[in-house]
């Protein structure tokens, strides 16, 4: 899913500049009150989305340089591995693809969602939500310990990029994500 309009993505869509977020009713990161880092995190996995989907290597380099611009050249890199490594381990577990939109899009597909629940559960050290967040994300019962180990580096690494531990204890923690659901439309 490609949000193919050149206009900032402020999130008011107007007329035929209606992302497809917007119009499959997909909530926006501010509703869910993502974190900067969630959001770097977010547009390094839609990249990444995009290498498996057209196998072109440019979607990389974006994530590359959009992490280097947020992180640094000695942390963009890091969570451009940590992303992809989470990428590979749910790809190799998950019997179906994943919903994705672009880079930048202020929407937040199911499966973004599903993700960011997850490793919101891990930042929280919150074992029963991380259960649940794995069992979701990968449609299925059980998670590898290479899945498991993917999810706590990349969160880890998040944490140290929060400005404060808040995010882990605000009322609106992953059980919230996990509540939302929307119809969504599986690409790869």
């Amino acid at each position: 899913m490609r949000n193919k309009t050149t206009k900032p993505n402020d999130g008011k869509a107007t007329g035929e500049d209606v992302c497809a977020g917007h119009a499959l009713g997909f909530p926006m990161r501010a509703e869910l009150g993502f974190l900067p880092i969630e959001s770097i995190t977010l547009d390094v996995f839609r990249c990444l989305c995009e290498v498996y989907t057209t196998g072109s290597a440019q979607p990389w380099e974006i994530a590359m340089k959009e992490a280097e611009e947020k992180l640094g050249t000695g942390e963009g890199p890091v969570l451009v591995a940590r992303v992809t490594a989470l990428l590979r381990a749910l790809r190799s577990e998950r019997k179906i693809g994943f919903s994705y939109l672009s880079v930048g899009c202020q929407h937040v597909s199911p499966d973004e969602l599903a993700v960011s629940g997850l490793l919101k559960a891990a930042r929280a050290r919150d074992e029963s939500a991380l259960e649940r967040g794995l069992k979701l994300a990968l449609d299925g019962p059980q998670a590898s310990v290479r899945t498991q180990f993917a999810v706590r580096a990349l969160a880890s690494l998040q944490l140290q990029h929060t400005t404060s531990g808040a995010d882990i204890h605000a009322d609106a923690d992953s059980h919230e994500l996990q509540k939302q659901t929307v119809q969504s439309l599986y690409l790869h």
